[in-house]
């Protein structure tokens, strides 16, 4: 399993985001070897996937309404589809949808934020926060020296 300073998670509605993060992540970053990973919230079922999650430095979540439908076709009696993320080390842009759109419940009666475990322990953004307020926050998260604390479960959604 191979390590990456940032994974960024999206859906095909919000592509621009991914490669705007990691320019912002890589400014922001002192390591000269900076790596990412983009990865599709349709390839998140890949057990590879999980093990990137896992292993990420940095994982960023674009939340955009696709984003949403995703997690609300995912079986709410399964593994969180973030499971293998630390919360500590996660941030989830919200792109064109409102925090309180994660709080909805999905047919099996879960909240989308199931999907997030310890949600509240994620810190959030929206999408039109200033360029500047992004790269400190992904400054600050690459830079926590805080023991990683990682999660024994796996993401999976088949849909």
């Amino acid at each position: 399993m191979s390590s990456v300073d940032v994974c960024v998670v999206s859906n095909t509605d919000a592509e621009l985001w991914p490669t705007y993060i990691i320019d912002q992540a890589a400014s922001a970053s002192a390591s000269a070897g900076f790596t990412s990973r983009t990865l599709l919230d349709t390839e998140l079922s890949r057990p590879s996937s999980a093990d990137t999650l896992r292993a990420a430095r940095v994982v960023v979540v674009v939340v955009s309404q696709g984003h949403i439908d995703y997690l609300t076709r995912c079986p709410g009696h399964g593994d969180p589809v973030f499971g293998a993320c630390s919360p500590e080390r996660g941030l989830i842009l919200l792109c064109g949808v409102e925090d309180h759109e994660l709080d909805q419940s999905t047919s099996s009666g879960r909240k989308i934020s199931y999907h997030f475990p310890r949600y509240s322990s994620w810190q959030r953004l929206q999408h039109d926060v200033e360029r500047s307020v992004l790269a400190e926050q992904l400054k600050s998260l690459m830079s926590d020296d805080r023991a990683v604390q990682l999660l024994q479960t796996t993401a999976r959604c088949d849909v």
